[in-house]
């Protein structure tokens, strides 16, 4: 989540080969598509995790495989 959302997308814009922005400390697993480039946001292993999920996101993990072909594969791991 970013308050500069069109600066950034502007700027990977500019650079084809962008294909995949991560950020994270939402705690929540999100993805969204667009102009080319991927957008993971990945939830959390910490940060309240001994009162459960958190809406719906349990205490987890990604990882991220970038591949030669410019592809990008996300998976999230449940760390409990």
């Amino acid at each position: 989540m970013h308050s500069d959302t069109v600066r950034i997308t502007d700027l990977f814009n500019r650079y084809s080969n962008v294909k995949a922005a991560l950020s994270g400390h939402i705690h929540l697993t999100d993805r969204v598509d667009y102009n080319s480039v991927s957008y993971f946001c990945n939830g959390a292993v910490s940060g309240a995790w001994w009162f459960g999920k958190y809406r719906h996101t349990a205490a987890g993990y990604a990882v991220v495989d970038l591949f030669a072909d410019g592809s990008v594969e996300n998976r999230y791991v449940n760390y409990v």
